[in-house]
């Protein structure tokens, strides 16, 4: 008989354990009851990489619809948005989103290099009274600086260019990926991806991507390292010289991101923005 007791009180207590996790793990819907949880996402750190190089001279430019210009700061300010509404959605204090803007290498001219500093919001750092503020401004100053980058680069005539391939073999880690956020990277390039610093070949394998490499059907680019799981690409904007070049360059630069362990990525040529906007929507849902 005291066996049978204490067989139906350890059955009692397991039971009554097994309801308090559960209810642990619930949160409490608007009317106070319980909910399932759902996994929460995890907050966005995204990151912007400009190519300034000739690609956006506009006497080169073969845009047509608008310049490169206009699409690339179309693209920068839509994601602006795309932040913003976010921070809106889980009414702004609790947000901890982050978005930047760049160019790499670090810009050698002062002034790139000072409104590039512009280009910059950390909703996880802010105080808390100033996270409204910056929400309300912020979309605003992206576009002002972003017109300022490109005209005067345009007027100067020094295409600052960037150093993509260089750029994954090891500062993407430090600019690109923090720890318990989703990180997404997007890149807007014609997809000619060379510098002069980085110019390598192995035998079919090389660290550019140009005209004459696309036109070898065994070329690659150099796959420097691994372990980029937790980082997700979006090349925008390719732009070849010419249509047999968009195959290859697509397929080159695709094997490239798989082959250091980036997961999810996608490479998108040159487009009107209604439409490019909808291939960052279904990149990033």
């Amino acid at each position: 008989m005291k066996t049978k007791v204490i067989v139906i009180l350890s059955v009692v207590i397991i039971a009554v354990i097994a309801v308090y996790y559960s209810c642990s793990n619930k949160e409490k819907d608007d009317n106070g009851g319980n909910s399932v949880v759902v996994n929460k996402p995890q907050p966005l750190n995204l990151s912007i990489y400009l190519d300034l190089s000739d690609r956006i001279n506009p006497s080169t430019d073969n845009s047509k619809a608008l310049s490169q210009k206009d699409k690339d700061i179309a693209i920068v300010e839509y994601l602006a948005n795309y932040v913003k509404s976010r921070a809106v959605k889980q009414k702004i204090l609790p947000c901890k989103d982050k978005i930047k803007v760049f160019v790499y290498p670090i810009p050698d001219d002062s002034r790139i290099a000072l409104l590039s500093e512009k280009l910059e919001l950390d909703l996880n750092t802010a105080a808390p009274a100033e996270k409204k503020k910056m929400l309300t401004t912020f979309v605003d100053d992206f576009h002002g600086a972003m017109e300022q980058i490109y005209d005067y680069t345009i007027k100067t005539s020094k295409w600052q260019g960037c150093d993509i391939w260089g750029f994954f073999n090891k500062p993407v880690d430090n600019y690109c990926i923090k720890d318990g956020y989703r990180n997404v990277l997007v890149i807007l390039t014609d997809g000619y991806i060379y510098h002069a610093q980085n110019k390598i070949q192995e035998g079919n394998a090389y660290s550019y991507i140009l005209s004459q490499t696309l036109k070898n059907p065994k070329s690659s680019l150099i796959a420097r390292r691994k372990g980029l799981e937790n980082l997700e690409v979006l090349i925008l904007e390719l732009n070849p010289d010419s249509l047999t070049d968009q195959d290859k360059m697509e397929q080159v630069i695709n094997d490239w991101l798989q082959n250091m362990g980036v997961q999810k990525y996608y490479v998108g040529e040159t487009d009107v923005p209604s439409n490019t906007k909808m291939v960052i929507d279904k990149f990033l849902e």
